[in-house]
C-alpha cells in the first residue's frame, strides 16, 4: 500500500521503509514524510545558496532561513 500525501505518492519500496520507520519511531509515516520533504527543501536551500555565494563561505542561519521562505518551504 502506498503512503500518500497531498501530491506526494511513493513507490511500494519508499512506502514500505517509511512505514516500517514510522512504527519504530511510533510516529505517523504522513509526518515523517513532511519532515523528509522539509530536510530536501532545507538542502535545496543550502545548495543555492553555495551556487550563488561559491564553495567555503560560511552561511549563517538567517541566511538559510531566507533562502527556505523563497522556497516556500518555511
Amino acid at each position: 500500500m502506498a503512503v500518500q500525501k497531498r501530491s506526494y505518492s511513493l513507490d511500494p519500496f519508499a512506502a514500505d521503509y517509511l512505514e516500517r520507520r514510522a512504527k519504530r519511531l511510533k510516529r505517523s509515516a504522513s509526518s515523517l514524510l513532511s519532515e523528509l520533504i522539509a530536510q530536501a527543501a532545507q538542502q535545496e536551500a543550502r545548495e543555492r545558496v553555495l551556487e550563488t555565494l561559491g564553495d567555503g563561505v560560511e552561511i549563517s542561519e538567517r541566511d538559510v532561513e531566507r533562502w527556505l521562505r523563497k522556497l516556500g518551504a518555511a
